[in-house]
């Protein structure tokens, strides 16, 4: 998976589109969908994904485009559930108006976030306000929302059903069910779940998260599959359990190394310190790699060179 960097005509043209603001959901689709086909003109096949993430501190646009590969793989998903054990009217009404609320708040340049609650709260009043009408809501109805987002044909409420589970109170139980949604077959329930996971293992060290099931993720051909993976694993690998970074080594490396070389920073730290922790860099010895963008430094020592690997 790479950010798309240099455009074919084509692409272009869509991509200055998507700069312009206040575009439908339906109209950014269309636009994906010419960029899809520019890009399966250029490369001779349809990319597994294309990602338009908006803005970086320049209010620049950057498209990640997945181009399949051998290190690409097929995450094995659980089939869509087929029951009608759904969420109430409210539940999902206190879910959009938190997305609704939140999305303003990073518009407005208002994006900091707590964590230390075990789920997420903005720095901006309103959608604080409303993150926490969730979690009043969530800690009294922990077990109808899990039963939701197991068992709710309709993947929107699955969606909501995975977000609300995350600022519920702290449980085995809240675990295990947002582990299983990380197969969910639908791409947002799993991104709310791993999400959810992961500010649950910021805030709480001693949480027991099976994080060898997260490492395959990494290989996935989505790119909010392997950003979730990536954040959730870059906590888990603190403790540097040796057959954690192991598997890492065997099951991911060259994805690792693919995303440790993208352009934006920000993306790529986890799978540099990853490398390095590998590696068996210490902490200090990778963040001054990092600050000092020597990544393929971080990558000849994961594997073994003298010399600075070459793409």
């Amino acid at each position: 998976m790479q950010i798309l960097r240099r455009f074919p005509d084509s692409a272009q043209q869509y991509a200055a589109e998507i700069s312009t603001p206040d575009h439908a959901e339906e109209q950014r689709e269309a636009i994906r969908d010419g960029l899809s086909r520019a890009v399966q003109n250029t490369v001779g096949h349809e990319p597994t994904d294309l990602a338009l993430m908006c803005c970086d501190n320049q209010g620049e646009i950057s498209i990640y485009v997945g181009l399949g590969g051998s290190n690409t793989a097929v995450l094995p998903l659980r089939p869509p559930p087929a029951h009608s054990t759904c969420l109430p009217v409210e539940a999902v009404r206190f879910y959009e108006d938190a997305v609704a609320a939140g999305r303003r708040a990073i518009e407005q340049g208002r994006s900091g976030e707590d964590y230390s609650t075990g789920y997420t709260l903005s720095v901006d009043p309103v959608a604080r306000a409303k993150q926490l009408s969730m979690h009043d809501y969530a800690v009294t109805h922990q077990q109808p929302i899990e039963r939701a987002l197991q068992g709710c044909a309709d993947s929107e409420q699955r969606q909501a059903a995975a977000m609300l589970l995350g600022y519920a109170a702290p449980s085995r139980s809240q675990v295990a069910a947002l582990v299983r949604a990380s197969r969910d077959a639908d791409e947002e329930v799993r991104n709310n779940a791993v999400r959810a996971l992961w500010v649950l293992a910021t805030s709480n060290s001693a949480l027991r998260v099976p994080a060898n099931y997260f490492v395959v993720i990494l290989n996935s051909g989505r790119w909010t599959d392997r950003n979730k993976a990536g954040m959730l694993l870059l906590v888990l690998t603190r403790s540097r359990h040796r057959p954690l970074l192991q598997r890492l080594r065997s099951e991911a490396l060259k994805s690792l190394i693919e995303m440790a070389r993208w352009d934006d920073p920000t993306h790529a730290y986890a799978y540099q310190v990853f490398l390095g922790r590998i590696a068996g860099l210490n902490e200090e010895q990778i963040r001054q790699l990092v600050e000092q963008k020597k990544v393929e430094k971080i990558i000849s020592a994961v594997l073994g060179n003298n010399t600075p690997a070459q793409h």
